[in-house]
């Protein structure tokens, strides 16, 4: 080539099997290590959690139990109206926009919370107007309307913690969030059982009440320092861009609230009308305690896995996204097979710790227990579904949720009580995870088909 010189670009280097190994390694690795302080919070929050409803059980009775019990039941009617699917919406989208565009990210932190604190406000409203109604009706007591307005500030609070967390979740703060975790339990305990020790229903809640709004500021504290961290600026200037954006996702998380949350309230409302249905109502709710135990790592790995799920579908990695799923699955089902069989074997122990009149409802708990691995299932791969962008299916799914919850437990609840009502979750959730893992058969089944072509 007479003397003259070429320069030939090099090749990019195809990245090895090694290398893609330690990639994914890594990003497992990061999601163990979350994983590791969602356990950490779950450990200690919860177990304060369930200590002080423990003690306030022994405190007021299996009866007045039963009461408290089925007021936060009332309340958790309410709080997906006033929530109005925020917080998984502010889950989502911080998740998405938190380093390309920080300024949507704060505009939408900034509207939600706005948006959240209003509508809690109404509908904080809406119970004190109604609680007469409620408590007549609903429960058969109406001396019960004074503990349900006193238990309002737990509705608006409620949708604040909501938002915030979701936030946070957004922004990935995981460490952050279990020590919040942590903390509010650790508080509960004491304010909790002093209170109900001395003025019994009114003071649980107080102490309830108490403990979320010490949670609120909390979250406020560490939500501010996270997005300072991040340069992440919260103002309602612009937010009104942002609508469209938020809502168009919020509405169908909202739907599926609505829909939920009062079938759950009208299972309670069958079981307290049964003959000593607040007793029943306060073993289902013990027994439920140990259910929630169970879901709490799963849940908190399900809030991991959506700002992680969102991030990989935006960036087009496929592969990270796989190998999210399939770890946070996993994880999930490892965390509660084994704890749920455990929980099904000492059941009367678990139960004796609310009193030895709880100890004779063993087989509740045992079948919570079992209920809690469907539940699971139905977190995981919802959150697959929703980082797909098939909110509306998910919706759909929630609504088949509904019918089977309120069917079985119109069926099982007259017959069999408290006993009847967990039966009713179990096949709930049962037919819901079925209904979940067809729908993302189906869009894994679309893509192949879209990839081919």
């Amino acid at each position: 080539m007479s003397g003259a010189t070429q320069t030939v670009a090099p090749m990019p280097a195809r990245p090895t099997r090694m290398a893609t190994v330690l990639r994914v390694w890594q990003e497992q690795r990061g999601m163990a290590t979350v994983a590791g302080w969602s356990f950490l919070a779950a450990v200690v929050a919860r177990g304060s959690n369930l200590a002080a409803l423990a003690i306030c059980a022994r405190v007021l009775g299996q009866v007045e139990f039963g009461q408290v019990a089925a007021i936060q039941s009332t309340v958790g009617m309410f709080a997906p109206l006033a929530s109005l699917g925020l917080a998984l919406t502010t889950t989502k989208f911080v998740a998405e926009y938190r380093d390309r565009a920080p300024e949507r990210a704060g505009r939408i932190i900034a509207l939600s919370l706005c948006a959240g604190t209003l509508a809690g406000a109404l509908m904080t409203a809406a119970l004190i107007a109604l609680a007469p109604v409620l408590a007549a009706k609903g429960f058969a007591n109406p001396e019960l309307k004074k503990q349900l307005i006193e238990s309002s500030g737990l509705l608006l609070l409620g949708v604040i913690e909501a938002v915030q967390s979701g936030a946070l979740t957004g922004l990935e703060a995981f460490s952050r969030i279990a020590k919040l975790s942590a903390w509010g339990g650790l508080l509960s305990i004491p304010v909790t059982a002093m209170l109900a020790a001395q003025y019994g229903t009114s003071g649980a809640i107080a102490g309830l009440t108490i403990s979320l709004f010490i949670s609120c500021v909390l979250n406020g504290f560490m939500l501010n320092a996270e997005c300072r961290r991040r340069n992440i600026r919260t103002t309602l200037a612009g937010c009104a861009s942002e609508k469209g954006v938020l809502f168009s996702f919020s509405l169908p998380a909202y739907v599926s609230g609505i829909v939920v949350a009062p079938v759950s309230w009208l299972s309670t409302i069958l079981l307290v009308q049964q003959a000593n249905g607040f007793a029943e109502m306060a073993l289902f709710s013990a027994a439920d305690r140990f259910r929630y135990i169970l879901i709490f790592i799963p849940m908190a790995v399900s809030r991991i896995a959506m700002p992680a799920l969102s991030r990989f579908r935006a960036e087009s990695n496929q592969k990270a996204y796989r190998s999210a799923f399939h770890w946070n699955l996993g994880f999930s089902l490892l965390a509660t097979v084994p704890a749920a069989g455990l929980c099904t074997i000492f059941a009367p122990r678990l139960l004796e710790l609310f009193g030895h009149s709880f100890a004779s409802g063993w087989p509740v708990l045992s079948v919570l227990a079992i209920s809690a691995v469907p539940t699971v299932l139905n977190m995981q791969l919802g959150a697959a579904l929703l980082s797909n962008d098939r909110a509306w299916a998910r919706t759909g799914i929630d609504l088949l949720l509904a019918v089977a919850f309120l069917g079985a437990s119109w069926i099982a609840v007259p017959r069999w009580n408290a006993l009847g009502l967990a039966g009713a979750f179990l096949f709930a959730y049962t037919v819901a995870s079925l209904a979940l893992w067809l729908c993302l058969r189906e869009d894994r089944a679309t893509a192949v088909a879209g990839v081919a072509e």
